[in-house]
């Protein structure tokens, strides 16, 4: 029986260009598509599929709450997480979560399709440019304390905003869009936010994040 996926991303194209690359591998059938978090747990609770290859910057919810929800409802469905985010801390969180395949989209057709045979099987998949990051050392553990504790209080409502938005993945242009601000502005907030809380790398504010309950990942 082909491997049955369901395709979860906000760009058409994109979702166009997996479906054909995924439909000439004769063990794969993609079963249907959506564009929106909320649109795709209502899918997966109608279909009967094995694979869900998801973007985690999508309108309505995010991809990390929807992952959340689908491991919740239908844990048997395998979930391949589709995205430009490459910070270590967020994919660690995403497995200790149940997630089973993390694969950046500047990879190639071939890291996907390993990626859903390889969740198919049960096993866990990570992109071969963060093959360096060892998960299954992180599982379990509890998250490490991030920097800037009191960070929080330094912050304005706006800038925690952007902190949370940066930290599910969304670009700027993507942050300025939701929050109807320019592109610069957004850029000010993020420099402004690293200066606040002493970050040097997107991963560490990551960290801080999910440490203080802005993501909900497990």
């Amino acid at each position: 029986m082909a491997i049955r996926i369901l395709i979860a991303d906000d760009h058409a194209v994109f979702r166009n260009g997996l479906r054909v690359l995924l439909e000439k591998e004769p063990d794969m059938e993609v079963v249907g598509e959506t564009g929106n978090g909320f649109d795709t747990i209502r899918a997966v609770s109608e279909m009967d599929l094995d694979i869900l290859l998801l973007d985690l910057a999508m309108p309505g919810l995010s991809g990390s709450k929807v992952a959340e929800a689908v491991l919740k409802e239908k844990p048997q469905v395998a979930i391949v997480v589709l995205t430009m985010n490459e910070d270590e801390y967020y994919l660690q969180e995403l497995f200790r979560m149940g997630v089973r395949g993390y694969v950046l989209k500047k990879s190639t057709g071939t890291d996907v399709v390993q990626a859903i045979r390889a969740a198919k099987k049960g096993e866990q998949y990570i992109d071969p440019a963060l093959a360096s990051l060892v998960i299954s050392s992180y599982v379990g553990r509890q998250p490490r304390k991030a920097k800037g504790a009191k960070g929080v209080d330094l912050m304005t409502p706006r800038e925690l905003e952007v902190l949370t938005l940066l930290a599910y993945g969304h670009t700027n242009a993507e942050i300025a869009d939701k929050l109807c601000i320019s592109e610069r502005t957004v850029e000010s907030h993020r420099n402004n936010i690293m200066s606040k809380l002493e970050f040097k790398s997107r991963a560490e504010l990551v960290r801080f994040a999910i440490d203080h309950g802005m993501l909900k990942l497990s």
